[in-house]
């Protein structure tokens, strides 16, 4: 098994998935489904991975968009253009130079948009009117810059979607149990109106945040509704056969991959 869905996006019939660590061929602490860059990880074992994991998906692994990602809140567009995936800062603007920087992608019909993570919180978008899809890397520095409202705005500016519409699925990452913070970003979170007291845990020692809620108050706050809304409730460093966890494993392992396909 290399992949999970959302029940929400699968009941569009909509072409995604959050990769797992299983199913893959990479060894040592990149077992075995890595699907992110490592200084000694082989073009090949990435390939061959990735390979697996879009086949598994539905996904023409040749039309998905991917950006190097900064824990900010870029959006950017793709679209296919002659066979090949233009990233832009615009819908329908010029092709960026690499390295795109930005944190979540929203995608034309004909390609699909990609976000890796291993501990922060995967969000797929998915508009079952225009086909619009977006994929969000969203850890606590991104959630804090809103960076899934943008998203959602930018599917409404650029794709016309509206956002009691949308749905969203929100895949494993690390989650409350097990992500202490420290005092100062817990009371960051608090005081934001956006997020508040429920996002975050004061019964043991230490604070613990709860980014898939609060990304999910975001959802909620940029207009959708709530039962649009589908929290695959997995924790990535709960679950050491099944996921990469950056925070468990002291920064090496491997990375995975959430990806949806627009279009209709």
């Amino acid at each position: 098994m290399r992949l999970v869905r959302s029940v929400l996006l699968s009941a569009l019939g909509v072409a995604h998935g959050f990769s797992l660590r299983t199913g893959g061929v990479s060894g040592g602490p990149y077992a075995t489904l890595n699907l992110g860059e490592a200084p000694d990880e082989t073009f090949a074992n990435r390939a061959e991975n990735r390979r697996r994991f879009f086949a598994d998906a539905g996904l023409d692994g040749d039309l998905v968009a991917e950006v190097t990602q900064v824990h900010g809140d870029r959006v950017v567009f793709a679209r296919p253009e002659a066979g090949r995936v233009i990233i832009a800062g615009v819908p329908g603007g010029q092709a960026l130079a690499d390295p795109v920087e930005a944190d979540a992608i929203v995608a034309a019909p004909g390609v699909a948009a990609a976000v890796r993570v291993a501990d922060c919180v995967p969000i797929l978008l998915f508009d079952p009117l225009t086909g619009s899809a977006a994929a969000v890397h969203s850890g606590w520095r991104g959630t804090a810059a809103r960076v899934v409202e943008k998203a959602v705005a930018a599917l409404e500016n650029a794709a016309g979607a509206k956002p009691d519409g949308l749905r969203a699925a929100l895949g494993p990452s690390i989650r409350r149990c097990c992500y202490e913070v420290s005092d100062e970003l817990a009371e960051r979170f608090e005081s934001d109106p956006a997020f508040g007291p429920a996002t975050i845990d004061r019964s043991t020692a230490r604070p613990r945040l709860d980014l898939a809620a609060a990304n999910a108050r975001l959802l909620e706050g940029a207009g959708l509704r709530q039962d649009h809304i589908d929290d695959l409730a997995m924790c990535t460093a709960c679950e050491p056969a099944r996921f990469f966890s950056h925070r468990r494993d002291a920064g090496r392992t491997g990375r995975h991959l959430a990806a949806i396909a627009a279009g209709r």
